[in-house]
C-alpha cells in the first residue's frame, strides 16, 4: 500500500518557500500542501499564525521560509501543534534560540530537517564517500573556500535583509551555516575543539564611498563605479555592518585541521575545497571533484554546477524528507547535528569579535 502524501504548511512564500511548494506540487503522491502564509505574496494566509492555527494540528510538516528574524517562534509554534519541521537556514538568529528550538524539538519528540540543501547533493554526497571509504587515507587537513561574489553581496549584504547583523545574525551563519554543515558532515561527528576566526567588514563604508557619490544611484554622477544599480541606495552608505572577509580555523577532536575561508567580494562565485589526506588528495570544484591518490591515477568525476536549483540539492532534500517521513522513523538526531552548525557560527563571531580563541 503506498504511503500517504505527506501534508505540508508552507510558511512563507519567498524564493525558497516557492522552491519547494515546486516539488511538492510536482509530486502530489508524495506531498499535498494543505495551506500557505505570507504577507506579500499570493497565499491562503497573510500570517504564518493564523495558518498553524488553522491547520497545524492535521499537518505533518511545517516548512518554515520565512524572514530570519521569524524563524524561531515559527518553528518553536509549528512543533507546539505537532509538526516535524523544515527550516531554512538559520533556525535561530540567537545560540540561544537555537538551544532552545532543538530542546523543544527532542522533547516533542519531531524532527528537524535543515535547509542545508548541499548535503543532498550527489557532488558532495559523492565527496563524503569517497571519505568514508578511506580513498585518501586519513584527512589531515581541509581547505574550504564559500566565495560569494560581489553581485551576490551587493544585493543581498549590503541592500538586502541580510546586511545588518542585528536583524538577521552574522554573515557567517546566515551565508556559511552551509559551509559548516559541509565541515562538520566531512569530519564525521567530532566536536571542535579550538576555533579562532579574524576578518571584518572592509570595502563598504561610508568613508569609502567615491568622492561625489549621491546617496542613492539614480542621481549619482560617478559613473566608473561596478556597484551601481539603479534606484538604489548607494552600496557604501546604506549601513551595513556584515563581514566582507573572515577566515576561520578550526581544531577537530581527533581529527582534521580546518582552514575555512568567507570572501564576499570576489569575481566567481562558488565553493572550492582541498582535503589533504596521507594517501592522497581530494580537490572539489563547481560541479568536478578530482581524486589524486599517491601512486595512482588521477580519477575525476562531474555533476550538475552548483548554481542550478542547488546543484539537485533541493530536490534531493524534499525526496529525503519523504522517504523519513514515509517511513516512520523520523531522524530525530538531525536536530543535534544542525545545533552543532549554527553554533560553530556563534563560537567563531565570537572568537573575531573578541580577538581570542574559543574553546567550546
Amino acid at each position: 500500500m503506498a504511503a500517504k502524501a505527506i501534508k505540508t504548511l508552507i510558511l512563507g512564500c519567498g524564493a525558497r518557500g516557492r522552491t519547494y511548494a515546486r516539488y511538492a506540487l510536482a509530486h502530489p503522491r508524495e506531498f499535498e500542501i494543505i495551506a500557505t502564509a505570507d504577507p506579500r505574496e499570493r497565499a491562503d494566509f497573510s500570517d504564518w499564525s493564523d495558518a498553524l492555527a488553522a491547520h497545524g494540528a492535521e499537518a505533518d510538516l511545517a516548512i518554515v521560509a520565512l524572514p530570519d528574524r521569524l524563524h524561531f517562534a515559527a518553528g518553536m509554534a509549528a512543533l507546539k501543534a505537532g509538526c516535524h519541521l523544515l527550516m531554512e537556514k538559520p533556525i535561530g538568529c540567537t545560540a540561544a534560540e537555537c538551544r532552545k528550538l532543538v530542546a523543544a524539538a527532542e522533547r516533542a519528540k519531531r524532527a528537524i530537517f535543515p535547509g542545508f540543501v548541499l548535503r543532498h547533493t550527489r557532488q558532495y554526497r559523492k565527496v563524503a564517500q569517497i571519505l568514508a571509504e578511506g580513498l585518501i587515507g586519513e584527512v589531515l587537513s581541509i581547505h574550504h573556500l564559500n566565495a560569494v561574489s560581489y553581485p551576490k553581496t551587493v544585493t543581498a549584504f549590503c541592500r538586502g535583509q541580510w546586511a545588518k547583523t542585528a536583524e538577521s545574525g552574522p554573515m557567517i551563519l546566515t551565508k556559511s551555516s552551509h559551509d559548516l554543515d559541509l565541515i562538520n558532515w566531512w569530519c564525521g561527528g567530532r566536536k571542535p575543539k579550538s576555533i579562532v576566526s579574524m576578518g571584518g567588514q572592509k570595502l563598504f563604508k561610508p568613508e569609502n564611498a567615491p568622492a561625489g557619490s549621491a546617496d542613492g544611484c539614480g542621481a549619482c554622477e560617478v559613473a566608473e563605479c561596478p556597484f551601481r544599480e539603479e534606484d538604489a541606495h548607494c552600496v557604501y552608505k546604506c549601513g551595513a555592518d556584515v563581514v566582507d572577509h573572515q577566515s576561520t580555523l578550526i581544531e577537530y577532536e581527533g581529527g582534521p585541521l580546518v582552514n575555512f575561508e568567507l570572501e564576499a567580494i570576489t569575481a566567481r562565485r562558488g565553493r572550492f575545497t582541498r582535503f589533504f589526506g596521507t594517501k592522497g588528495t581530494l580537490l572539489v570544484d563547481e560541479g568536478k571533484v578530482t581524486l589524486r591518490r599517491f601512486g595512482k591515477r588521477e580519477r575525476v568525476f562531474l555533476f550538475q554546477p552548483e548554481t542550478e536549483n542547488h546543484g539537485g540539492g533541493d530536490d534531493g532534500l524534499m525526496a529525503d524528507i519523504r522517504r523519513a517521513l514515509s517511513s516512520g522513523a523520523a531522524p530525530l538526531e538531525l536536530a543535534r547535528e544542525t545545533l552543532l552548525s549554527h553554533l560553530l557560527a556563534f563560537w567563531a563571531e565570537d572568537s573575531r569579535k573578541a580577538g581570542k580563541i574559543c574553546r567550546p
